[in-house]
C-alpha cells in the first residue's frame, strides 16, 4: 500500500482496477487448462487501460493496483518505462511509495527460484525486445543469471502468474513492434495495465488490434478532476509570434520567445516570493539541435543568467542525475531536446520555451504535460491567478496549432471508471467447464475456440504479396490483347495507322508509334554562348526596388503579432509588437540568396549591389547613402525579404546573352517495349511511359478538351537532343514537363511550355516561376489544387512568396 493518501478519483480508480483483476483471477482459477480457454479469459478480462493527464498520478494508481492485488494473487510483475532515462525515476518512486513491493534488477537478478509474489522488475522494451535472444544481456543466459525468457518459464513452473505494467503504452506498442512480439511470445501475461496520457481513438484501436484484446477495461480521468484535486494547474497559456511571410527572415523568433519566456519566469519567481512561497520556479527550454543548445546557453548568459543557474540534458550530454537536477533550486533553467519530454517529472516548471518545429499533437500533449503539475509545496494553497497557469512560448508560430489540438484532445477525456460486468463466464458442458462470451444483450455466445497462437496472431498481420503466374507472351495472346487493351493496335474496330508491333529475334516485341503530321518536328532551345561571362555589374543594373520595399528596409522595424492561446478554454488574445529587425538574421538569409546562383560570384555581386543600393538611396533622398554599414544593412533586408528581386535581376542579365538554337528533329516514331495507352492529342497518339500521376492527370485534362483550343501536346523529356531547354537565373537550364500547341497563341509553333509542380515553395523550384523562353514565352508553372483543378503558380505581389494563384483555364491558354 502507498505511503501517500490518495485523492478520491485515485482511490476509486485503484478500487475498480483491483475489482477487474480480481474477477479475472476468479475466472482463471476455474478456467480449463487449455490455451484457448485461457486466451479467451485474458483477452476479455485481463487488460486495464489507465488514461489520465500528466500529473494525475498514473504511476501512483498503477502502483497501488499492483501492491494491493499482489496480496491476493501469486504474481510477479514487469514494469516497462518508456525510456531508459526514466527507469531510475520510476524505481525511486516505487521504492519510496510502496514498501511492500520488492524491486529487482533484470541486469543482476533473474533467478526464478528466489521470487515471491509482489516482485517487480522495472525495465524498458529496448532492453528485452530484440530479434536475437543473445543480443542483449537480459536475453542472454549466464552462468549464474538465466535469460529473461528462462526466468519467465521458471516463474510459470513455480505457479506464478505474470503481470505487466506499460507506461506510455501508445509508444511501446505502436504498430507491429518487437515489443508486442516479446509481450505475447515471452511474457504472455495474465494481467496488463496500460498507462497513457490521452491517446486518440486510433491509439485505442491499435492497442486492441496489436494486443489481440477483445474487451479493454478503461479507466479515464478528466483534466478537470485532476485540477479540482489540486494536482495540476488550471490551464496553459501558449504564446506564438506571427508576421508577414516576407518579414519572417528579418525576425529572430528564437530570441523573442526566449526573452519573453525568461521575463515571465522572473515574474513568476517574484510572485512566489511576494506571496511567501519558498520555491524557485524552473524554466524549461526545448532546443532544436546541439548547435541550438549552445546558442541558447550563450543567449541566456547575455540575459543575466550564470552557468550555475543553467542545466543541460540532451542525448549528447545526458545528466545522470536528471531528477536531482530538476529538484535543485539553484538551477533555474533546464535546456533539453525532445527525448527528455517523455516521462520527465519537473513540478517546479511554470514556463517552457520551445525552439522545435512542432506538428504532431502527440508531442503537443507531452509538452503541455511538462508544466502542468502543481508542486507539493503549493498544493492545497490559495494561489494568485498567475501561478494557476503554465506558460509555453514558441519560436515556431505553426507549432501553436499542435498545442491547440493537444488541448482539445485532453479536454475531450471524461472521468469514467473501469466496469466489472463480466463478458466471459464459465459454464459446464457435460462434465467439462468451458469459457463462454456474454454479449451486450446478456446472451451467451457459442464461439469456436481460437488456436493457442491466437493472441499473437492478432498482431501478426499478413502482408505477403500473392504473385500470379505471368501469362506466356505468345503471338496469339498479343493479338488478343491488341483487340481489347486501351492501348491496342486495333481501336474502335479500325486499325490505328500510327501504331505497329514488331517482333524481335529474342521473342519480345517493340511497339512503334509514328509522330502525327500536325505535331511540329522541331523546337528551339535556350543556351548560353561557350565564352559567356555574366558580369555582376549587369545584374546590379537590373536590380529594381519599389518605394514600398525601400521604405520597409529603411524603417528597421517589423510588425509582429503576439497571439496568446488559452489552451483548454480555446480562447485567443492578440497584441501587436514593433520588433527591431535582426541584422544577423537578415545577413544570414541575404548570404543564402546571394550564393544560390553559380553564374555570379557572391562577393563581387554584393559589392555591385552595394553600389546600386547607394544610387537608389541617393535618388530617393534617403539618409544612409554615405554610411557603408547602413547601405549593407538595407541591402540585406531587401535580399532577405524579397529574394525574387535578385532572381529577376539575374534572370534579366542572363537573358540578354541567351541564344536560341534549333534543336534536333523530334523522332519520327516513339518506340516502347510495352503497348502504350491511347491519347487523343499527344503528338504520337499515346501516353508516354514513365509519367507520374500528376502528369497523367494533367494530360487527361488536355485530351478531354472539346473546344479545339489544344492542338497537340508533347512530353518534353530532359536532356534529349530534341528537347526544349529554358535558362534559369543561375545559368542552369531546365526542361519543362510539357509543350502544348494552343490555337491562336501568338508564339512560334503556337507553343506553350508547362511544368507541373507539387512542392513549388522549395527554393530550388522558385527560380522556375520566373523562367521565360524568347520564342515560347513564360513557362506556366502549375499546381494541382484538387483532382481535375490546377492553379498557376506566381509570386505574390505584396510579399514575394510563391502562391498557387489563378485557376488554369484551357480557354485562356492562348494568352498565358
Amino acid at each position: 500500500m502507498s505511503t501517500r493518501i490518495l485523492k478520491d478519483f485515485q482511490d476509486t480508480a485503484v478500487a475498480r482496477g483491483i475489482e477487474v483483476f480480481t474477477g479475472a483471477k476468479a475466472l482463471l482459477d476455474a478456467t480449463p487448462n487449455d490455451a484457448a480457454s485461457r486466451a479467451h479469459t485474458i483477452n476479455h478480462n485481463g487488460y486495464l487501460l489507465l488514461e489520465a493527464p500528466t500529473g494525475s498520478g498514473k504511476t501512483l494508481i498503477a502502483g497501488n493496483i499492483v501492491a494491493r492485488f499482489s496480496h491476493v494473487e501469486n504474481a510477479v510483475w514487469f514494469w516497462f518505462a518508456p525510456f531508459k532515462g526514466v527507469v531510475g525515476q520510476t524505481l525511486g518512486f516505487l521504492r519510496e511509495e510502496f514498501a511492500g513491493l520488492r524491486l529487482r534488477e533484470l541486469d543482476e537478478d533473474r533467478a526464478a527460484d528466489s521470487s515471491r509474489r509482489g516482485d517487480v522488475f522495472v525495465t524498458t522494451w529496448q532492453t528485452v525486445a530484440t530479434r536475437v535472444t543473445d543480443k542483449r544481456n537480459a536475453r542472454k543466459d549466464g552462468e549464474l543469471n538465466p535469460s529473461i525468457d528462462a526466468l519467465v518459464r521458471g516463474l510459470r513452473r513455480q505457479g506464478f502468474r505474470i503481470g505487466v505494467v506499460v507506461d506510455e503504452a501508445h509508444h511501446g506498442f505502436h504498430g507491429e513492434t518487437l515489443a508486442a512480439k516479446f509481450f505475447h511470445e515471452v511474457l504472455d501475461p495474465e494481467y496488463t495495465i496500460l498507462i497513457t496520457a490521452t491517446p486518440d481513438d486510433q491509439d485505442i484501436k491499435e492497442f486492441e488490434a496489436n494486443l489481440g484484446i477483445q474487451e479493454l477495461r478503461r479507466t479515464t480521468i478528466s483534466r478537470q478532476a485532476v485540477v479540482d484535486a489540486g494536482l495540476i494547474k488550471e490551464g496553459i497559456r501558449c504564446v506564438a509570434y506571427f508576421t508577414d511571410a516576407d518579414k519572417r527572415a528579418l525576425v529572430d523568433f528564437e530570441a523573442i520567445a526566449l526573452e519573453d519566456g525568461l521575463a515571465f519566469h522572473r515574474k513568476i519567481r517574484q510572485t512566489l516570493f511576494e506571496n511567501g512561497f519558498k520555491l524557485t520556479p524552473l524554466m524549461l527550454v526545448q532546443a532544436d539541435s546541439s548547435a541550438g543548445v549552445k546558442r541558447i546557453q550563450k543567449r541566456l548568459k547575455t540575459l543575466g543568467l550564470t552557468d550555475r543557474q543553467i542545466a543541460v540534458h540532451t542525448a549528447e550530454e545526458p545528466d545522470p542525475s536528471l531528477l536531482a537536477l530538476a529538484n535543485d533550486e539553484e538551477r533555474e533553467v533546464l535546456i533539453f531536446k525532445m527525448a527528455v519530454a517523455l516521462g520527465f517529472d519537473a513540478p517546479r516548471a511554470f514556463t517552457l520555451v520551445s525552439m522545435r518545429a512542432l506538428k504532431d499533437p502527440d508531442f503537443g500533449v507531452q509538452i503541455v504535460g511538462r508544466i502542468l503539475r502543481v508542486h507539493r509545496r503549493l498544493q492545497g494553497r490559495r494561489l494568485p491567478e498567475l501561478l494557476n497557469y503554465g506558460y509555453v512560448f514558441l519560436s515556431d508560430p505553426e507549432a501553436q496549432t499542435a498545442i491547440d489540438v493537444a488541448g482539445q484532445r485532453i479536454n475531450q477525456v471524461r472521468t469514467e471508471y473501469a466496469k466489472t460486468s463480466p463478458t466471459t463466464i464459465l459454464v459446464r458442458v457435460g462434465e467439462r467447464p468451458e469459457v463462454r462470451v456474454v454479449n451486450s444483450a446478456g446472451q451467451l455466445e457459442i464461439f469456436q475456440r481460437p488456436p493457442p497462437s491466437a493472441p499473437y496472431a492478432a498482431i501478426e498481420k499478413v502482408n505477403k504479396a500473392i504473385s500470379e503466374a505471368n501469362r506466356p507472351q505468345t503471338m496469339l495472346n498479343l493479338v488478343l490483347d491488341s483487340l481489347t487493351a486501351p492501348s491496342a493496335m486495333m481501336l474502335g474496330g479500325t486499325r490505328d495507322r500510327g501504331a505497329a508491333a514488331v517482333a524481335l529475334p529474342d521473342g519480345s516485341f517493340r511497339f512503334r508509334y509514328r509522330r502525327k503530321e500536325e505535331a511540329p518536328s522541331r523546337f528551339k532551345s535556350q543556351v548560353l554562348p561557350a565564352d559567356f561571362k555574366a558580369t555582376e555589374e549587369e545584374c546590379a543594373r537590373q536590380f529594381m526596388v519599389s518605394a514600398r520595399e525601400l521604405l520597409t528596409a529603411v524603417a528597421g522595424r517589423v510588425k509582429v503579432q503576439k497571439r496568446t492561446l488559452e489552451v483548454f478554454r480555446h480562447q485567443m488574445t492578440f497584441e501587436d509588437l514593433g520588433v527591431a529587425m535582426s541584422p544577423e538574421q537578415a545577413a544570414e538569409e541575404a548570404e543564402r540568396v546571394l550564393t544560390r546562383s553559380h553564374a555570379f560570384h557572391a562577393k563581387e555581386l554584393r559589392e555591385a549591389l552595394m553600389k546600386r543600393m547607394r544610387e537608389i538611396l541617393d535618388c530617393n533622398s534617403l539618409e544612409g547613402a554615405e554610411d557603408p554599414e547602413k547601405v549593407e544593412g538595407f541591402l540585406d533586408v531587401l535580399l532577405a525579404s524579397h529574394p525574387e528581386l535578385l532572381r529577376k535581376a539575374q534572370r534579366a542579365a542572363l537573358i540578354a546573352h541567351a541564344q536560341l538554337v534549333e534543336a534536333e528533329e523530334w523522332p519520327s516514331e516513339m518506340v516502347s517495349r510495352e503497348a502504350l495507352p491511347k491519347s487523343r492529342l499527344n503528338g504520337y497518339g499515346v501516353i508516354p511511359a514513365g509519367m507520374n500521376s500528376w502528369e497523367r492527370g494533367f494530360v487527361g485534362i488536355l485530351d478531354r478538351d472539346s473546344s479545339g483550343a489544344i492542338l497537340w501536346w508533347q512530353r518534353n523529356p530532359p536532356h534529349k537532343p530534341w528537347s526544349v531547354r529554358v535558362l534559369l537565373n543561375d545559368g542552369r537550364g531546365f526542361f519543362p514537363d510539357f509543350i502544348l500547341g494552343v490555337k491562336a497563341r501568338p508564339k512560334e509553333n503556337a507553343a506553350l511550355l508547362a511544368d507541373t509542380k507539387f512542392a513549388f515553395e522549395l527554393g530550388k523550384e522558385q527560380a522556375k516561376i520566373l523562367a521565360e523562353h524568347q520564342a515560347y514565352g513564360r513557362v506556366l508553372i502549375l499546381h494541382q489544387i484538387k483532382e481535375g483543378q490546377w492553379a498557376i503558380v506566381r509570386f505574390h505581389p505584396d510579399d514575394g512568396r510563391p502562391v498557387a494563384d489563378t485557376d488554369f483555364r484551357i480557354a485562356d491558354a492562348a494568352r498565358y
